[in-house]
């Protein structure tokens, strides 16, 4: 198994979000999107209503390289 290192830095996510955040938000059941620190490593932090199906486009583990995690649950903005 092969251990894989997270290189990109918070405002690196945060741009990578920004360029899929419209194509992200227009997928059927999802229902926000951030960037999120996870020990210590930059995430995209996908949220889809646990009636729907995960997005074929989600069911990845990254985005131009930045680790993405789907989040079975409502978004509820803080």
């Amino acid at each position: 198994m092969r251990l894989r290192v997270w290189k990109k830095t918070y405002d690196e996510a945060v741009d990578v979000q920004r360029r899929h955040e419209d194509r992200i938000l227009a997928q059927p059941g999802v229902t926000g999107v951030s960037t999120v620190l996870r020990d210590g490593v930059p995430v995209l932090e996908v949220s889809v209503d646990p009636d729907a199906e995960v997005p074929e486009l989600l069911r990845v583990a990254e985005l131009d390289g930045v680790p993405l995690r789907v989040e079975r649950r409502r978004y509820e903005p803080h």
